[in-house]
């Protein structure tokens, strides 16, 4: 992993399923890491709510560098999640 940079744990996401609901949040293992290299700066990482699986999502916030001809102060942030579609009703 040269080069690469560990964001800071979004706390844990692997859950087992055998865990009470109350506690699936708040046990497990963070086993799932978030890492950046490059230009590429990492803001911010959070778990969302449980999709079914035994890992959590994690969302991540981080932003580019800005093209070679921009300003060096106007870096533009980028949101990636995964989210089910809408779907269709009726």
């Amino acid at each position: 992993l040269s080069g690469m940079t560990l964001m800071t744990s979004a706390g844990p996401t692997w859950i087992h399923r055998t865990l009470p609901d109350v506690l699936r949040r708040y046990a497990g293992l963070p086993i799932d890491q978030v890492f950046s290299k490059g230009g590429v700066s990492i803001l911010s990482s959070a778990r969302l709510e449980d999709t079914g699986s035994d890992h959590l999502p994690v969302l991540v916030e981080f932003t580019l560098p800005p093209a070679s001809n921009a300003p060096e102060d106007q870096h533009k942030s980028a949101l990636a999640a995964n989210e089910e579609p809408d779907r269709p009703q009726g």
